[in-house]
């Protein structure tokens, strides 16, 4: 006759494989992390070939980070695209001129990418293109700046004027895009001060806190806070920051090559490097 197992038996199997499950879970959960990091690494490769390509179509000349103004012709490619009726139009023209009078970075290099889910980051719980259409941390925010994942370079990418990539004096460490909730960012500030560069004056009402847009972090515009990220204040903003890979951030850099950067380097590097830094497109001290 064939023995059952006993109770007994049957406790220590559970608590063998619940034993297995506790050690084995994180492990899977690193490797999960690890597959996306990967991804979207990947993406930020893919993206830095398309903008190759358009410079290649466009004289040598970087994208501004948008095309058109509060007065200008309705050029945003996703409105034109909406038919009369859908309520994701009349939300972007409630939204401010600016939005539908503008073509953004994306949208210029959607062209050579040919694929908006390449923009569409998978870490950023609040993920969109063309459209803000989730739940979302600012329901008046409806699709401002073509999409929410990447951000461009402030002190190199500027509205409606793009720089030639002779003018950028290291491509290999200049910081052209940069994981993030919304499409411009800058880095922490000096300590004693503002640092304009390339042409770019700091505004101290909005500019000095840029850096809460990088990673998951989500800069209020209508109420900033204190700009230092050394400050105690600011330590939300740093942990949604290294939130989208874990402490690690992607850069698209000039060159068009991309790699993963630890979060608050990125933050910091201004603050580190000066002249040396990846966000300083001209390499020059601060201008006064």
């Amino acid at each position: 006759m064939k023995k059952a197992f006993t109770l007994i038996e049957l406790l220590v199997v559970i608590a063998i494989i619940a034993i297995l499950a506790a050690i084995l879970f994180p492990v899977f959960a690193q490797a999960k992390l690890a597959a996306k990091k990967t991804a979207g690494l990947s993406a930020a490769k893919q993206i830095g070939l398309a903008t190759n390509i358009y410079m290649n179509d466009s004289d040598d000349v970087i994208p501004p980070y948008r095309l058109g103004s509060s007065s200008g012709p309705i050029v945003n490619p996703f409105y034109l695209s909406l038919r009369d009726g859908d309520p994701r139009k009349a939300k972007l023209e409630s939204d401010g001129a600016t939005t539908i009078r503008a073509v953004f970075f994306n949208q210029m290099l959607e062209p050579y990418h040919k694929s908006k889910d390449l923009f569409k980051n998978g870490q950023n719980p609040d993920s969109w293109v063309d459209f803000q259409d989730k739940g979302t941390w600012d329901p008046n925010f409806h699709s401002y700046g073509g999409q929410n994942n990447y951000a461009a370079n402030n002190y190199l990418m500027k509205s409606n004027n793009g720089a030639p990539a002779g003018s950028v004096a290291e491509v290999s460490n200049t910081l052209l895009f940069v994981d993030a909730t919304y499409y411009n960012a800058l880095p922490a500030q000096p300590k004693d001060g503002m640092c304009h560069l390339n042409g770019v004056r700091m505004r101290t009402n909005n500019d000095e806190h840029y850096w809460k847009n990088l990673g998951n972090s989500k800069l209020n515009f209508n109420s900033k806070g204190v700009a230092d990220p050394d400050d105690a204040a600011n330590a939300k903003h740093i942990k949604d920051v290294e939130a989208r890979y874990n402490g690690v951030l992607n850069v698209v850099r000039v060159d068009s090559s991309a790699k993963a950067l630890n979060a608050k380097s990125v933050i910091y590097d201004l603050r580190n490097k000066g002249e040396q830094s990846m966000w300083n497109p001209v390499k020059t001290p601060c201008e006064p």
